[in-house]
C-alpha cells in the first residue's frame, strides 16, 4: 500500500507540477505542487520527499530530452560547453536532479506542516 501511495505522489506531483509550468514561466512552482500534493496525501517524510523529488525528476527529465531532441542538441551541448562537461546529457540529468530536490524538498515540508497541524495520534 505504501509503494502504491508512493507512486500515486509521483503522479500528482508531476501532473500538477506540469500544469503550473504550462500557465507560469516560474521554476520554483514545482516546489508548490510537491507541498500541495503531499500536504494533501499524508504519508512520512521520507516518501513525501522520494514522491515529489521522482515526479519532478522525471517530468523535468522527459521535458529537457523532449527539447534536447527538437533542437538536435543544439542548447544542451553549448551549455555543457560552458560548464567544461564531456557531454550534453549531463546537463539533462543534473536539470532533473535540481528540478527533484525542489520537488522534494517542497514535499517534504507539505508533509511536515500536515503533520504539524494534524497530528495522527
Amino acid at each position: 500500500m505504501k509503494t502504491f501511495k508512493v507512486l500515486i505522489k509521483i503522479i500528482l506531483t508531476a501532473v500538477l507540477a506540469f500544469s503550473f509550468q504550462t500557465t507560469s514561466a516560474a521554476w520554483w512552482t514545482v516546489a508548490v505542487a510537491g507541498f500541495l500534493i503531499s500536504f494533501i496525501i499524508s504519508s512520512n517524510g521520507i516518501s513525501s520527499f522520494i514522491g515529489g523529488f521522482l515526479g519532478i525528476a522525471l517530468l523535468w527529465f522527459i521535458a529537457a530530452m523532449y527539447s534536447d531532441f527538437s533542437t538536435d542538441s543544439i542548447l544542451t551541448d553549448k551549455v555543457a560547453a560552458i560548464f567544461s562537461l564531456p557531454n550534453s546529457g549531463l546537463i539533462i540529468l543534473i536539470t532533473s536532479i535540481i528540478g527533484g530536490l525542489a520537488g522534494g524538498f517542497g514535499a517534504l515540508t507539505g508533509s511536515q506542516l500536515r503533520s504539524l497541524i494534524m497530528p495522527s495520534n
